[in-house]
């Protein structure tokens, strides 16, 4: 644990009283944590009191939006601590508010429980929970995840080092950890993705963030901007998303299930658009996936780095097309 404290917050317990806490690296990632609990919440009141609490958003699809919102505004720092003069440094976020976009429209195409039950035959209805689990189940561990390194750096840059080995879901204080370990999917989650902690491609991934606020717009910031932004999709693919939803068994039948039958109803296509809407016919923002398996972790990576490369071509030929769809997003931060 740091020594040294990272910032202080002002207290007082005792009237008229000031007493300075100092907050080192467990504290702030602990704040962080509970930062992207929020996000995902909503304030509820009982009747019979006047305390306030937050509430997870329940359904899946509007969690999907308001981390596309989140990661939207990441992108063009409009987040509390954003350097409008530094936007295009969170390159990846960009593509992940078009990404978390798709899984919205991937768990719409899955028909609510209510649905499930009146109308889809019985045999239908496993395999359309198990994947609308999985994407729900993903998207939100992910964010988890990658929203509180971003915190952390837009807050806190000149500690993001010191601190980023420190970060471990496992060591927060006690009621954050009660929070956290309230969270779907907890206890499964955290021991599959090592806690949350820091990987190599995160470390190298934030270097790369850390170079381009001093670079000159140029084809050279544009590639370390796509360099940072393929290290990201590394760890979010391999280190978060694969162990945690691709690697079991029932979802890889689902998904090989979706492949035989993708555009038959309830099947969504494996395809990824560059826009507000689930699909579009421009094949300058469109990358579909027509061969390979998604669970296989390659295969995904070879779909992914294809989407990335029209997404970096289109920030380049259409930046205000692309800037104004990833505007619209964020204004889903508050769907329920």
């Amino acid at each position: 644990m740091s020594t040294a404290p990272i910032t202080t917050f002002a207290t007082n317990a005792v009237t008229r009283s000031v007493c300075e806490e100092p907050l080192a690296c467990d504290k702030l990632w602990a704040m962080g944590q509970e930062a992207a609990i929020s996000r995902l919440s909503v304030e509820t009141r009982s009747f019979f009191s006047t305390t306030a609490k937050q509430e997870l958003v329940a359904d899946f699809s509007a969690r999907a939006a308001r981390i596309a919102a989140t990661y939207a505004r990441f992108y063009l720092e409009q987040e509390e601590d954003g350097k409008p003069h530094l936007k295009g440094r969170f390159y990846w976020m960009g593509l992940a508010a078009f990404a978390s976009k798709q899984v919205k429209c991937g768990l719409d195409f899955i028909p609510s429980e209510p649905y499930l039950t009146l109308a889809t035959p019985p045999i239908a209805q496993p395999p359309l929970r198990i994947g609308k689990n999985a994407l729900g189940k993903g998207n939100f561990w992910l964010f988890q995840d990658i929203f509180v390194w971003h915190w952390f750096y837009s807050k806190y840059p000149e500690q993001f080092e010191e601190c980023a080995p420190e970060r471990n879901a496992r060591d927060c204080v006690p009621q954050v950890q009660l929070n956290i370990d309230s969270l779907p999917w907890a206890a499964e989650a955290l021991a599959t993705i090592n806690n949350l902690q820091v990987t190599a491609e995160i470390k190298k991934a934030f270097k790369l963030i850390q170079t381009l606020e001093g670079m000159p717009d140029g084809p050279s910031k544009r590639t370390v901007q796509l360099e940072s932004l393929m290290d990201i999709a590394d760890h979010e693919q391999r280190k978060i998303l694969q162990p945690l939803i691709y690697e079991d068994y029932a979802f890889k039948l689902v998904l090989n299930a979706q492949a035989l039958a993708e555009g038959l109803p309830f099947v969504p296509l494996r395809v990824a658009a560059l826009s507000t809407a689930c699909d579009i016919e421009n094949p300058k923002l469109r990358v579909q996936m027509t061969e390979g398996n998604l669970y296989d972790v390659d295969d995904r990576m070879t779909f992914i780095t294809k989407i990335a490369m029209q997404y970096h071509k289109m920030m380049g030929e259409q930046k205000e097309y692309m800037e104004g769809a990833i505007s619209t997003i964020t204004s889903w931060r508050n769907s329920a």
